[in-house]
């Protein structure tokens, strides 16, 4: 059973198709990469895939059960969550109460205990504290911890919101742009971090990405979107070397000579 199943989505703002017919599948532990040119509805995609829009036609399904059209907290306590390629940190909250925010979607001991500061109480706030901590220790945040999320510097900004992302204990993750504006060695420090991601804790990763150096050096297969429609799927070597691909990124040649 597939992870991630889209199958025909197609997306229409009125006269404009934002997403045509996009069949892509995801199974358990792929790390796989969305690329195309500016515009070409891959946020678009991942807007459908967390609920921010319902599809027009065609089904999405999350573990075989279709979640096309559903509300975003249902879609991530359902196992989904994603990133934005604009940081959406809680700026004024600490680098720990961020991830803490995060992991309390996925915890709860009722209004009783809540409101009575009862030992479940207590010893619900320990745990999400000590998984926050652990991943804030994952991405070499931890010694931040106190810290104003605002202050931190761009690249641990980034790590931050991918920690938080993992603080809902997500099944498919969903990364938007993860190494934009990073320098080529917070790029190479994040790809590592990605793939551990994937593989010690049984990840299916999805991302978007325009730094192809970092989308060929840590994607298995992508998908090339043009103009909303899907026109390639494969391997890294395979993506790289499609005519079509290299048409939609750098134009076609034209063999015709002037008269």
């Amino acid at each position: 059973m597939s992870v991630l199943s889209l199958e025909n989505v197609t997306k229409k703002f009125g006269g404009l198709v934002a997403v045509n017919g996009v069949n892509l599948t995801l199974e358990k532990g792929d790390l796989a990469g969305l690329i195309g040119p500016n515009g070409a509805g891959k946020t678009t995609v991942f807007n459908l895939l967390t609920g921010v829009y319902a599809p027009t036609t065609g089904t999405i399904r999350f573990n075989d059960t279709e979640i096309g059209g559903w509300k975003p907290h249902k879609i991530a306590r359902a196992g989904v969550c994603r990133t934005f390629q604009n940081i959406r940190l809680f700026p004024g909250l600490s680098v720990l109460d961020n991830v803490r925010t995060a992991a309390s979607t996925q915890t709860s001991v009722g209004l009783f205990p809540t409101a009575f500061r009862t030992g479940a109480f207590y010893g619900c706030e320990k745990s999400v504290t000590t998984d926050a901590e652990r991943l804030l220790d994952l991405f070499d945040l931890l010694h931040l911890k106190n810290e104003e999320s605002k202050n931190l510097p761009y690249g641990a900004q980034r790590r931050l919101e991918i920690a938080r992302a993992l603080a809902t204990k997500p099944e498919l993750l969903l990364l938007d742009e993860p190494a934009a504006g990073m320098n080529p060695q917070e790029s190479a420090d994040l790809r590592a971090i990605v793939r551990r991601l994937r593989d010690e804790f049984g990840l299916t990763i999805l991302l978007i990405e325009h730094d192809m150096a970092f989308v060929m050096g840590i994607c298995e297969k992508i998908t090339v979107l043009v103009y909303g429609k899907p026109i390639a799927h494969g391997t890294p070597e395979e993506i790289r070397t499609n005519p079509k691909v290299i048409e939609a990124y750098l134009g076609k040649e034209d063999d015709e000579e002037d008269e």
